[in-house]
């Protein structure tokens, strides 16, 4: 048996409710036909989910990893699904050219960049942190450019309307640390063995291709992260980061914050990831996809001075990007 999507719903519920009864009440089906079920997964998965304690169902240690990756996946499916019915209410009206995907700076300063040429009045940006979702939701319309980071662990399925070009074959990942940080205030880029000896925070296991790439980078270095918060809001990151409490991944066009939060580089780039810009097919943006590009590397012209590290970065290495 192969896991469906219907699997990840019926695991999700279980964990949600905490009883197999009112998991089974909520899916329409009945408790015994809900617990075999569960009995049919295990076995596919080759491990327990669940343990019958006196506050019910309780994920193990185990099932708890699972229930992270099924509720990323039930997210991106949800997201195609509303972006679908978003797309088909509002379809034959004028709308702005929407730019979906998660990259930080660069897609702000190209929806700046390109709002108010003649082909484009306006832009709406559509954030996905999962790339296949922004891709997926590229495919049926939902937005008409994405820019996506993709690990190179990481893959991604692109359907026939959708093409695009690598603008970044390796952009580097630094990390965002307090400024008066110990691990801040050496004259050179920081060891990635260095921080380990220090708390980490980034995005809950499984959320992205992004958590499962850090651990493989690290097994092969033997290092060990003791990432004690889990979180995606960008305020959570940086009060961590302002009070000393954490040390946090950085996309390369992070601004070091004076008296804040610095920026600094991993000796030797071990972390990096591939930049892709995409869009439909015979769309208006793909008539454009050149001018487009002109305008994401301009931008990250428009982003040297933002600290030491990016700037060691760019200048190195601007000649490469896609042109």
């Amino acid at each position: 048996m192969e896991l469906e999507v219907r699997h990840l719903r019926a695991i999700a519920a279980i964990s949600d409710t905490g009883s197999l009864t009112l998991a089974a009440r909520q899916l329409g089906m009945s408790q015994p036909a809900l617990s075999k079920l569960l009995q049919r997964i295990e076995r596919c998965v080759g491990d327990t989910l669940f343990v019958r304690s006196k506050h019910g169902s309780v994920p193990t240690p185990f099932g708890a990893d699972v229930l992270a990756e099924a509720h990323s996946v039930l997210r991106g499916m949800s997201g195609i699904r509303e972006r679908a019915q978003a797309w088909g209410a509002r379809r034959g009206a004028r709308e702005p050219l929407t730019i979906g995907g998660h990259c930080g700076y660069p897609h702000v300063a190209l929806a700046r960049r390109l709002r108010g040429l003649p082909w484009c009045p306006e832009v709406q940006l559509r954030e996905d942190m999962n790339a296949q979702t922004a891709v997926d939701g590229l495919a049926v319309g939902a937005c008409d450019l994405a820019l996506v980071y993709v690990p190179p662990t990481g893959e991604l399925t692109v359907p026939e309307p959708v093409a695009g070009v690598t603008v970044h074959a390796s952009e580097p990942v630094f990390v965002a640390l307090a400024h008066d940080h110990p691990l801040a205030t050496g004259p050179g880029p920081v060891p990635l063995e260095r921080l380990a000896d220090h708390p980490w925070v980034d995005e809950p296991p499984g959320h992205t291709l992004w958590t499962s790439y850090l651990r493989q980078v690290c097994h092969e270095a033997a290092v060990t992260l003791d990432q004690r918060h889990s979180t995606v809001s960008l305020f959570t990151v940086l009060e961590l980061i302002t009070d000393q409490r954490a040390i946090a991944p950085a996309f390369s066009t992070s601004t070091d914050r004076p008296g804040t939060i610095a920026v600094r580089a991993l000796a030797g780039d071990p972390l990096h990831l591939e930049l892709r810009l995409l869009y439909r097919r015979h769309s208006i943006a793909h008539q454009h996809i050149d001018e487009v590009l002109h305008h994401l590397i301009a931008a990250y012209d428009d982003r040297l001075g933002c600290s030491r590290a990016y700037d060691a970065w760019w200048l190195a290495h601007r000649t490469s990007a896609a042109r």
